[in-house]
């Protein structure tokens, strides 16, 4: 899934950057007006996230110009401004959404995940796929080749950590304490022990041991 995002704040946008790739949304950012309108009649966008407080542009009028040119890609707006007089001219626009500063990413994520969902008339977007695996976060399943695989509930909750953090090392300590709630090391046996199963049910070569550390998918 692609996001626009328009901001032009670098300590809001790389926030929401890192925190949308880490839920798998590909996010391609932009501060300047002509650069993004370019790059969105370039490539197709699932989702447009728009700061209406750039300076030198009417945000309203774009969104507005956006629907009258059939552009149906859903549009949601951050903005520092809560009064009424600003809502009457929301829910009188072509928005679809619209967040507050400051606000929850995980607020704008539930948001993102409802609008195209709703857009694309989609049961869920939850799902990430790796290499011939699917796993869908909400029915907590796992799909090999389009063959279910059985994991225990712990099993499933490992396979998650790692693919959320891809590319990361987890320790030992932080799965324990993200998943099992220890932070002892005297239960790293947990770990191996969940680790050696999930090898031996999805593939070994996808979980790879970083000595003395700990545990990445790559």
């Amino acid at each position: 899934m692609k996001i626009l995002l328009i901001e032009d704040d670098e300590i809001i946008w790389n926030n929401i950057k890192k925190y949308l790739e880490k839920n798998w949304f590909l996010v391609d950012l932009f501060k300047d007006w002509k650069e993004w309108f370019i790059r969105w009649l370039e490539y197709s966008y699932d989702l447009i996230i728009l700061d209406i407080m750039l300076p030198s542009k009417n945000w309203f009028n774009i969104a507005n110009q956006f629907r009258k040119l059939k552009i149906k890609t859903p549009i949601i707006f951050l903005t520092a401004k809560d009064d009424l007089e600003s809502k009457e001219r929301w829910f009188s626009s072509w928005w679809d959404d619209y967040l507050t500063k400051p606000f929850s990413l995980k607020e704008l994520l539930l948001r993102i995940r409802n609008l195209i969902k709703r857009d694309k008339n989609l049961e869920s977007i939850n799902e990430i796929k790796y290499k011939d695996l699917t796993i869908n976060l909400d029915k907590k399943e796992v799909l090999k080749k389009s063959k279910k695989i059985d994991l225990t509930p712990k099993e499933f909750k490992l396979l998650e950590e790692l693919l959320l953090n891809k590319w990361k090392v987890l320790s030992k300590e932080e799965l324990l304490t993200n998943i099992w709630w220890y932070n002892n090391d005297i239960y790293s046996d947990v770990i191996r022990t969940h680790i050696k199963s999930l090898r031996d049910k999805i593939w070994y070569d996808y979980i790879k041991t970083v000595r003395w550390i700990g545990f990445i998918i790559e």
